[in-house]
């Protein structure tokens, strides 16, 4: 990748959980996540910003000015939120009214004038704390819904650097983004991004008919024009750190958490989901298609356990709460109907996971189940691919996943099938090692391919040439 002279600055809703200093010469010994894997390189080796939300909640008018860390080549600017704040701009519009829009649930959206206000008026203070920060050859990398129209206040206040946006989830169908009351000024404030990139094609086309219809300019070779204002749009898929996966998965011993089936007999099979708990991910779907197989096929009774780890997600709004008893009403009911001495069909597991310990649950899994109504990518396809060892397991993944666009070897399912989705089960269940090993072949050549490195360079390439 060619040196880019200014540093790379990022900005997220959130920072990451502030990092350990190892030594001069390890450098950050950041939380790791997928965002961190791909942008921690980069950061260290041109020294680099990362801004955002602290996650802190100030009881009165949260401070204007940011806190500034220093650590080793990288600094970490972080702004606090008032309860009002976190109330309207991140519950309210982020998760209530972007969420479920983006992610094309619009039953589910909760259109507010006070929380679009309030959205607003924090990324308005994102950039009057940011501004004074910034260089003259930084690149600013905004990444997220959070932040829609963080690069149009930026602009306003007199940045005229280089300034990206990438969009971690969908974009929807124009006529299903349009349902927002704020579509076109939305959008409006994607014009003042250098390079605005997404996941998948699919996705772009969704983003390019959305910019015509709502402000009628034209597409020309991934670049929007709109009076006189221009922007490239680009696919760049995010990955994983594929090493990271396959070296703990290969660790000698199995870690405690990754022990949730010690009691069960060598030869019994498991079916492994992993996700936050969101109505996005299909787990009723999933439980509903794993029911279906039991029925369907009688014999694979007490067998075969279903393991669903579902991370708690966003527990006070009340779509999420809802969810959960869903799940929670159908892994009692499923278990209350099949359940034998000594067998519980679904083992749910209500708590987070670290990555040793999923990576030894993936590679002990015979089937991963990753089959999200609607999904921005799904690393969780890629960790599972990653971490198999010689006898592989199979991969069943939703076709409404952004992964899906790239590992067409996996078993493709839609998840709203459910006869469909059980009879995948069945068929990855009873696939052959052989057969498992050349799809797992095909997928491991694009989770190498696809990496968390390859998209933070290559969007960062297009960047610093836009």
């Amino acid at each position: 990748m060619p040196k880019t002279e200014g540093r790379l600055v990022v900005v997220s809703n959130r920072v990451p959980p502030v990092p350990e200093v190892a030594s001069s010469e390890s450098g950050l010994a950041f939380t790791v996540s997928g965002l961190v894997s791909a942008l921690k390189p980069a950061l260290e080796d041109q020294g680099g910003l990362w801004f955002g939300w602290s996650g802190k909640t100030a009881d009165r008018k949260a401070n204007a000015e940011p806190t500034v860390s220093t650590l080793g080549r990288v600094q970490m600017a972080t702004l606090d939120l008032s309860a009002d704040e976190v109330s309207l701009y991140y519950t309210g519009f982020s998760n209530r009214a972007l969420w479920p829009i983006l992610h094309s649930f619009p039953s589910r959206a909760v259109i507010r004038q006070d929380a679009y206000r309030a959205y607003r008026r924090v990324n308005r203070r994102f950039a009057e704390a940011l501004y004074p920060l910034l260089k003259g050859e930084d690149l600013v990398w905004v990444q997220d819904y959070h932040l829609f129209h963080l690069g149009q206040e930026l602009r306003e206040l007199g940045w005229k650097g280089r300034l990206g946006f990438f969009l971690h989830v969908p974009f929807p169908p124009a006529d299903i983004f349009a349902i927002l009351p704020w579509a076109k000024p939305i959008l409006e404030s994607l014009m003042q991004y250098d390079l605005v990139g997404v996941h998948t094609d699919r996705y772009l086309h969704n983003l390019a008919d959305g910019l015509e219809m709502e402000l009628g300019g034209k597409m020309t070779d991934n670049e929007f024009s709109h009076i006189g204002s221009r922007v490239r749009l680009g696919v760049y898929p995010i990955g994983i750190v594929p090493s990271a996966f396959t070296e703990a998965a290969s660790r000698p011993g199995r870690s405690r958490q990754s022990q949730v089936l010690r009691r069960t007999p060598p030869d019994h099979r498991m079916i492994l989901g992993v996700e936050r708990l969101d109505y996005t991910k299909g787990i009723p779907q999933r439980l509903m298609a794993f029911e279906r197989m039991l029925e369907q096929h009688p014999s694979f009774r007490g067998k075969v356990s279903y393991v669903q780890i579902s991370v708690p997600s966003r527990t006070r709004v009340p779509e999420y709460i809802e969810e959960k008893n869903h799940v929670d009403r159908l892994v009692g009911q499923i278990n209350g109907r099949f359940s034998e001495d000594g067998w519980s069909p679904i083992v749910y597991l209500y708590r987070s996971f670290n990555q040793q310990a999923l990576a030894q649950l993936y590679r002990q899994t015979d089937v991963c189940l990753v089959t999200p109504l609607r999904d921005g990518m799904n690393l969780v396809a890629k960790e599972f691919v990653a971490s198999q060892g010689p006898d592989p397991g199979a991969l069943v993944l939703s076709k409404f996943s952004g992964a899906a666009d790239s590992m067409r070897d996996a078993i493709i399912v839609n998840p709203f099938d459910i006869d469909g989705t059980a009879h995948a089960m069945f068929r990855a269940m009873t696939m052959s090692a052989q057969e498992r090993r050349r799809h797992w072949s095909a997928l491991m050549a694009v989770v190498e391919r696809d990496t968390a490195k390859a998209w933070r360079e290559s969007f960062q390439v297009d960047l610093a040439l836009a």
